[in-house]
């Protein structure tokens, strides 16, 4: 499974033929339009104001896939709440350099805002992801098994 998903050149995530959304091989609900983004640009905002609104504030997002996700909220930031965007720094830990390459090209707008990381050191803010665990390849535990359900 780790081969199928991750191979570097013919993995379905790692190779860049993953097509998520309308006419790709699943939703997420980052794919369906901008309303996540901008729902979750709102509890940013309110945990920013919880810790006292620093002035250096950190989303690190973990497998950002197109950095769709990353836009939406870095936009909801900038138009609702300016002095949060002031205090917002975006982080995205990406291994796979042609999902790095997308991510950058839909994140052009932001660019003084983005940073690809390897390894995090301690930040203030939150470390997110939105369909990672979704994407591990894990192997069954046990199998569950009904007989004459009805």
């Amino acid at each position: 499974m780790q081969l199928a998903l991750y191979h570097p050149e013919h993995g379905y995530y790692s190779s860049g033929r993953c097509v998520i959304g309308r006419k790709g091989d699943y939703f997420t609900n980052v794919s369906v339009g901008p309303l996540f983004g901008q729902l979750l640009a709102a509890q940013f905002t309110e945990i920013w104001e919880r810790l006292g609104r620093p002035d250096d504030f950190a989303i690190v997002e973990q497998g950002a896939h197109d950095g769709q996700f990353a836009r939406d909220v870095l936009e909801s930031s900038q138009k609702r709440s300016p002095e949060f965007f002031e205090a917002l720094r975006y982080r995205i830990v990406e291994p796979f350099p042609i999902l790095q390459e997308r991510q950058a090209r839909t994140l052009d707008s932001f660019r003084e805002k983005i940073e690809w990381c390897d390894s995090l050191q301690p930040f203030v803010g939150v470390h997110f992801s939105n369909e990672l665990l979704d994407a591990m390849p894990v192997r069954l535990i046990g199998h569950g098994r009904e007989r004459f359900v009805g």
